[in-house]
């Protein structure tokens, strides 16, 4: 008859000691390695930038490496972190100062409070310019108070800075911020008397203003109220000289960019012409030059040749169901889209937020402003990088 094995020992004794030269020697702690540290940094590059955005700001917390990956301005470009999302909608302010926003994305409401109740002081703010996810506000001392200073604000983050100096002048002030080139932003604040004498730049790098004299080497006129876009590092407007005029960050290039032209039409009317930035390229839209009766929409192809390319033409019984209407009076564009071929704009007396896809001529109705609503309606795209230094 076979022996059988002795049975196991206990669990308590198990696993069974080293034998004892083993026990004595050196010990040795195998610490497990993770698989992300043999990733090389281009490699790591290439993971990143797959993932969704509010994915990668929590892998800022994974390591100082990944941190530093994600931070460093090379990697601007390729990361989500700087390319913005989609255009969540409009912010805009009723009579009395009261700040709304109307939604055009789908899926839920981006995490911002319209009112802005996080800024100081926040009842005497009129809304000014937006620029890639920040904002630009006026800010009152009072409600009755003509002097005033600049803040510029994320509403995404919630963090803010208000800008050194008061002014008294109600001057034309935009914003220009591009995250993919500089964490820096610039405002603009244009001294005029009837034309444009110089403009007075902010460096949120410097923390400081800088004047310059106008370089446009004519008298330019620019509407307070007109859109601006920023590219290429400088600010572009539209003036009433039959020209889209630009200034850079140092105020030291002044560009010119004459206006579609046509010997053979008449004439577009520049100041109420609509500019904008999409899909990389600067967009002009206006009545069209050979029928009135048409919206036409341009792009600059190539922005050092100045050449604008007729990208698109609308009739406006399609567009507003009205055989005519005057841009700037009857309706406004507000903002081209920045990534599709489409256009927003508010018309009626109940001021009707609508869109209209070139590519498939679909007019699409979004919400009412109300009738009480003003200019400026400020298209917003949420930013949530922490990476802007000075902020509150």
């Amino acid at each position: 008859m076979a022996m059988q094995s002795p049975p196991p020992p206990p669990f308590a004794d198990w696993p069974p000691p080293l034998p004892t030269a083993m026990a004595d020697g050196p010990k040795v702690i195998c610490k497990r390695r993770k698989p992300a540290d043999s990733l090389t940094e281009d490699l790591l590059v290439e993971i990143l930038s797959r993932v969704p955005y509010r994915s990668l700001c929590r892998f800022k917390c994974v390591s100082k490496q990944w941190r530093g990956i994600i931070s460093h301005p090379d990697n601007r470009k390729v990361l989500p972190q700087y390319h913005l999302q989609e255009l969540a909608g409009f912010l805009y302010e009723r009579h009395y100062l009261v700040r709304n926003f109307a939604r055009v994305s789908a899926g839920g409401r981006p995490r911002i409070r319209p009112s802005l109740p996080f800024l100081p002081g926040c009842d005497h703010f009129h809304l000014l310019d937006s620029c890639n996810g920040l904002l630009l506000c006026r800010r009152f001392e009072t409600a009755d108070s003509w002097e005033f200073d600049y803040v510029v604000c994320n509403p995404a983050t919630e963090k803010w800075v208000v800008l050194p100096g008061f002014f008294s002048m109600w001057h034309t002030a935009r914003l220009g911020f591009d995250p993919v080139v500089s964490s820096h932003f610039h405002v603009f604040h244009f001294l005029d008397d009837g034309h444009v004498k110089g403009v007075e730049i902010y460096s949120s790098e410097t923390g400081a203003w800088s004047h310059k004299d106008s370089g446009w080497g004519f008298p330019t006129r620019i509407a307070h109220d007109s859109k601006s876009a920023f590219v290429n590092g400088c600010l572009h407007l539209i003036a009433a000289e039959d020209a889209v005029v630009a200034v850079d960050v140092e105020g030291t290039t002044w560009r010119v960019i004459p206006m579609p032209d046509d010997p053979d039409a008449p004439t577009i009317d520049p100041a109420y012409g609509f500019i904008d930035l999409s899909q990389g390229r600067l967009y002009l839209a206006n009545t069209d030059q050979h029928d009135k009766y048409k919206l036409s929409i341009w792009v600059l192809e190539d922005y050092d040749s100045q050449v604008w390319v007729l990208k698109h033409s609308v009739r406006y019984i399609h567009l507003l169901r009205v055989k005519y209407a005057h841009l700037g009076s009857k309706y406004h564009i507000v903002a081209l889209h920045p990534q599709r071929n489409m256009i927003f704009f508010v018309y009626g007396h109940h001021k009707r937020l609508m869109s209209y896809e070139m590519d498939s001529g679909k007019v699409q109705r979004i919400d009412y402003l109300g009738h009480d609503s003003v200019l400026p309606y400020l298209p917003y795209v949420p930013l949530y990088s922490e990476e802007l230094a000075d902020w509150h």
